[in-house]
């Protein structure tokens, strides 16, 4: 039977032969792997094994996705004319709304003189599709100078990663490139914060604020899990953060567990993180809530409770933020402007336009609050 490949060769997955590699883990320190306070345990999951037994007891959900490992990459620095990757995930590629590039692969960045800033040059696609292992090539350089080139490497949005390892020239010089900026932001979040709806790793809100502020962007993003309970708020607060953003509504607002958890799990945080700034998001605009009164009402009820919510822990001394985040794809910025519905895969999960301004929005706060 014939396919797509048959008529577009460039559609087709032929990974140029690798000579003289020396492969290396992906924790190995050379790579600058980061984004997790876990990486010293096995895999790249985002909570500890003793935090995941902990967030288990009351959201199993939480502790399970926790194993996913959207946000983390490595950061480094080399001269070598080729770059592999060798990946053994946890499962295969399942979703219906998420492309495999963004659930089970990987994408490359690197530094561009010219664009002075960091630039897409490979993602990992693999064939057959159902593979839970692939090795392929992510970036060549042979006809180029040889010379040393800073790297991003965004791993999967949403699968287990358990093993990774990076293959580079055997003589190549590399090391780890560390942030620029020390600040170090949380973002706790849905399926929205975790990836869903993104193409490939390095366009998720935490990915892209990373390469923005050149520091390092915790993705606590539980698809359909995140529901506020105060043992999260203990969690994130031990994590010291230097900036939190909590986007938490279009999980924990359908009922009544965003009313019922906001007080004890802001009083868990502020108790061990009291001084860093908050910001607390109401959600984004569905395509769905145009034909929806009972979905629209809710979200009317909850923009109102979270910025009285917010408003009363300001006045308690902490530095808690609201943002409305019903504006975010229709007040104007830099990125195109149009039929909101368009912002969205789904109806609700954003596109990848979707994702650019509702980082762009996160960006802003950030900017507007750090002290």
């Amino acid at each position: 039977m014939k396919n797509v490949f048959d008529f577009d060769k460039n559609l087709a997955i032929a990974a140029p032969p690798a000579h003289d590699l020396l492969w290396r883990d992906g924790k190995d320190p050379v790579f600058g792997a980061s984004g997790s306070d876990a990486l010293a345990e096995p895999g790249y999951t985002r909570m500890t094994k003793a935090e995941r037994a902990y967030i288990h007891k009351v959201n199993e959900g939480e502790a399970w996705l926790a194993e996913q490992s959207t946000g983390i990459q490595m950061r480094f620095e080399t001269d070598s004319a080729q770059i592999f990757v060798r990946v053994k995930l946890r499962s295969k590629y399942d979703m219906t709304n998420m492309t495999q590039i963004g659930e089970c692969g990987l994408d490359l960045y690197v530094y561009d003189e010219g664009l002075r800033d960091y630039g897409l040059i490979e993602v990992a696609r693999y064939y057959p599709i159902d593979a839970t292992e692939y090795e392929l090539s992510l970036g060549r350089f042979d006809t180029q100078p040889r010379k040393l080139r800073k790297y991003i490497l965004n791993l999967p949005l949403y699968m287990a990663v358990d093993e990774l390892q990076i293959g580079l020239d055997k003589d190549a010089e590399v090391h780890a490139v560390p942030y620029g900026d020390k600040m170090r932001v949380g973002i706790y979040g849905t399926s929205i914060v975790q990836g869903c709806g993104a193409s490939r790793p390095g366009l998720s809100p935490a990915n892209v604020l990373s390469r923005r502020f050149d520091a390092e962007v915790y993705n606590f993003g539980y698809s359909g899990c995140a529901m506020m309970e105060k043992e999260m708020g203990e969690v994130l607060g031990d994590r010291k953060l230097d900036f939190l953003i909590v986007d938490v509504e279009p999980n924990a607002g359908v009922d009544a567990r965003m009313r019922d958890n906001f007080e004890p799990f802001f009083d868990a945080y502020f108790e061990r993180c009291p001084a860093a700034p908050v910001v607390v998001y109401s959600r984004v605009l569905f395509a769905l809530d145009l034909y929806d009164p009972r979905r629209r009402a809710m979200a009317e009820y909850y923009r109102d409770f979270l910025r009285s919510e917010v408003k009363r822990y300001a006045r308690r001394g902490y530095d808690i933020h609201f943002v409305d985040g019903g504006k975010v794809f229709t007040e104007p910025t830099k990125t195109f402007r149009g039929n909101y519905t368009e912002y969205t895969l789904d109806g609700i999960h954003p596109n990848d336009v979707g994702m650019m301004l509702l980082t762009e929005s996160y960006e802003r706060a950030i900017r507007r609050l750090r002290h």
